[in-house]
Order: C-alpha cells, then structure tokens, then sequence
C-alpha cells in the first residue's frame, strides 16, 4: 500500500477538478480516493508570482523615474542656478531666461552687501488668487537688435525709432496672461504726445510689424507734439503666442477680459485716455472693451472690422440649408483635429496651410488690391508671419474660435446704438461694398466710414493713405 501523501503524477482531469487543500493543513486520504496533487498548483502559482514580479518591477521603474524628476526640480530651483537679479530688471523676463530653468518662478532677492537671500514667490491656485495686475518696464529695447524674429525683422525696417520693450500680465477667467508691448518715442510724458494703441488683428497672419509702416507714417503727420506709438498683439499671437497653449483657450471672452485691464494699464502710463488703431476681429473686441472702460480711451480708428470669420460666415448665410452648417461644422472640426495631432504630424499640417501658393492666393483675393504689390518678398514675409511661432492661434482663426460674434444679430444687437467714443471705421475700396453692407448696424447709429485705396490690409499696401485719414480724424475729435 502507498503511504498516505507519496507523491503521484497526476493526471489532467485531476489538475482541472481535484480540490486544493488548505494550507498547512492535512486531511488523511478516503480509502477509496486517490490522494490530492499536492503538485496541481504549481503551474498556476508561478504565473502569478511571475505577474506579481512583474508589477513590482513596474512600480520601482515609476517611483525612481518620479524620485529623478523631484530632484531634477530641486536643482533647478536651487538659488546655485538663479541669475543674480539686476535693479530695475523684470522678474518676469528673468524667470524666463535659458539660466533659470523650465520649471523655475520668478524670486525675489535682498541684497545686503555680499550676503543675498532668495524667497520663493508663494502662488496660490488660480480659484484663490485675486484679480491681479503684473506690469513691469524693462530695460529691453524694441525690436531688440539680436532678434532674429521675423516680427523685429519688420518693425527695424518699418522705419519706427527705438523704443521699449515692455511686459504686462494679469488674470482673466483664473488664467494668467503675459504678454510684451513696444512703445516707441516720443515717450510718456512728453507734452503734446499722442499716445496711440495699435492692436494687431488676430488672423493667420499675426503681427504688431504689420502696423509699422502705419505708425511711423501717423508718427511723422502728428505735429510737434509726436506721436507715442504702442505695438502689440492680442494673446496667443504674434510675439504673444506663447501666453496660449492649448487651442481650448482661444476665446471670445478670454480676449475681451484681457482688454479691459490692458486698456486702463496703457491709459495710466500716460495719465491721458489713448487712440486706439486697431484691425479685423481685434477692432470689435476693442468696441467690446470700450463700453466696460470707456474713460480709458479717446478715440477709435477701426480699420477693416469683422466680426466673423469666412467658414462661420458661410456657415450662418446658409443656416437654413440643411447640408451646409453640417459640412461647415465637420470641416472645422477636422481641421482642429488634424492641428492637435502630435508633432511632427501637428506642425506638418500647419506647413500645409503656410505654402507660397496658399498665402500668394489670400493676398491676391482679398488682402491687398494692386496685384504688382504682391511681390515675392511680400509673400515670403506673410509665410513667416504664419509659419513662426506656436500654430494653436492660427488654428483658432481659421476655424472660427476667435470669432467676436458669430451671429450678425449678435454684433448688431450688442453696438447697433453705436459707440461710447469718437469712431471711425476705415476700409479698403476693393472691400467698400461688403463692409457696408456686413456692418450697417454701425453706420446706421452715426459711426463715419472713410474709404482708402486698397483692401483688407490697406493699411499695409497703402500705410501714407491710411495715416493720413487717421490723423485727419484724430484732430478733429
């Protein structure tokens, strides 16, 4: 007779069916039953303790890769790796330097002789944060002789004086904005300036250099007194771009928030309310920001305003097609889709839209008028305006995100009775009959048109034209 618990070679219906004793338990074999395979689990348990090494190999890989990435933040953060701070430099710039690190914060240090302490900026969560202003002047000149942009490109060719390169920020929404502003001679405070706002539009297209031959042609018209001329771009465009990263935050309310702190921050640099010139849908949003703050500005000179762009445009003249608003939609969304696809397939289909053909095509057809002003040089010029810099804004243009009012009964309803300060709507003579007809609702309520040669961007093609119907009406306001 076997011994109770001799081992056997079990057979395959025993590995399927026989029980599993306890452990450390032992019950004495029926005599009329073979004795249980102790063996059975074998095959099972070391697939588990394979799994369970497994997981275990995993969770060291995650907790030395987290315990690598606090300590690269330590030593980032570490005053070792900080820029001395300079009196009179902006913390803001300095916090952005290559020296300072990706994941670093603005500090302040005391100096006291040879002995300096750093302490760290404390920044609470944006939903317990109050409303905040951060404005600083830096020592930056504008544009900056080292830049390579294609932006400071334009404007030391746009003929403007040195200027200041300038930063401003603040919350809208529990974001926080930053962005730059150049302010060209003659600076504030000298008497008799004009103090000037030129807000570029946002488009695929963006920059502050597209008003440089404007500003220094109304510079040059302004009289003894000059014209103090301020540059920039809505966030998220241009030399702006970086302040949005993600197409999500491109939003009508975003911008006008925006506006209605910046307004008054310019305003208060001269202690004087400012012209406003400013371009397609950045025109509408400054008319939405004027009715908030309307002490802040003087006058406005809208050049070329739109309230809408041309997918949401067709889409809305055809609402009552069945098939049209459907296919609209879907082309937006495909076109968002393809742009948040990773990189390099992202920037791939952006570079699809930035092709000399697809720029050559725009300029002939609605932007400028005389077409020996399309020039190679000026098309190339366009390329790297839509090329350069993050394509999230542009992105948002085409697809209708940045639109001011997408509905015309909207725009109307909101300025049909007009504007709290002297206004004045400049457009191109190629464009004269759709403007007057796109914004009725404006001249009807008393708002003069004044008509240039050119197109959409007359004030590009024809800046001496354009500067001259400006000052024209600021002197008379």
């Amino acid at each position: 007779a076997r011994p109770p618990f001799a081992p056997s070679t079990p057979s395959i219906q025993s590995f399927r069916s026989s029980p599993i004793p306890p452990p450390h338990t032992h019950t004495p074999n029926p005599p009329d039953l073979p004795p249980p395979p102790l063996l059975s689990v074998q095959p099972m348990e070391g697939r588990r303790c394979r799994r369970r090494g497994r997981r275990r190999s995993l969770h060291a890989v995650v907790a030395a890769c987290v315990s690598a990435a606090l300590l690269v933040t330590v030593l980032l953060r570490s005053p070792a790796r900080r820029e001395p701070v300079v009196p009179g430099a902006d913390p803001l710039l300095l916090s952005l330097s290559p020296s300072a690190g990706l994941l670093s914060r603005p500090r302040t240090r005391q100096l006291d002789g040879a002995a300096a302490a750093w302490r760290p900026d404390i920044r609470l969560p944006a939903r317990h944060r109050r409303e905040r202003f951060i404005a600083h002047a830096t020592t930056t000149t504008a544009p900056p002789e080292a830049s390579t942009s294609i932006h400071d490109q334009q404007l030391r060719a746009s003929g403007l004086e040195k200027g200041e390169r300038r930063s401003f920020g603040c919350d809208v929404g529990g974001r926080t904005l930053q962005i730059t502003y150049d302010v060209f001679p003659p600076a504030a405070g000298v008497e008799g300036s004009v103090p000037t706002l030129f807000l570029a539009t946002p488009s695929f297209v963006p920059s502050r250099a597209t008003f440089g031959d404007l500003a220094s042609a109304m510079s040059k018209k302004a009289g003894p007194g000059g014209l103090a001329a301020i540059l920039t771009e809505l966030p998220g465009y241009g030399l702006n771009d970086a302040t949005l990263k993600d197409l999500d935050a491109y939003k009508p309310e975003l911008f006008r928030g925006f506006l209605q702190k910046f307004l008054p921050h310019v305003s208060s640099e001269y202690g004087k309310p400012i012209n406003v010139v400013s371009a397609g849908h950045a025109a509408f949003y400054v008319l939405d920001a004027v009715k908030e703050v309307p002490e802040s500005v003087g006058s406005l000179f809208l050049v070329n305003p739109t309230y809408r762009g041309p997918l949401t445009t067709v889409k809305m003249k055809q609402k009552d097609n069945p098939i049209v608003p459907n296919l609209v939609d879907a082309l937006c969304g495909g076109i968002a889709a393809a742009y948040q696809l990773p990189d390099p397939i992202g920037n791939a289909v952006h570079a699809t839209q930035c092709s000399e053909g697809s720029i050559k095509k725009a300029m002939l057809s609605h932007v400028f008028e005389d077409p020996t002003n399309v020039t190679p040089d000026a098309v190339t010029i366009n390329q790297k305006f839509a090329a350069e810099g993050e394509r999230w804004g542009k992105c948002a243009f085409l697809v209708g995100r940045t639109d001011p009012y997408p509905r015309r009964e909207d725009a109307a309803a909101f300025h049909g009775s007009g504007a709290p300060v002297p206004t004045a709507i400049c457009v191109g003579a190629k464009e004269e009959d759709i403007f007057r007809k796109d914004l009725s609702f404006l001249l009807e309520s008393g708002i003069p048109m004044i008509v240039t040669p050119g197109a959409q961007r007359n004030f590009v093609e024809y800046p001496e034209a354009v500067a001259e119907a400006a000052m024209d009406f600021f002197r008379k306001e």
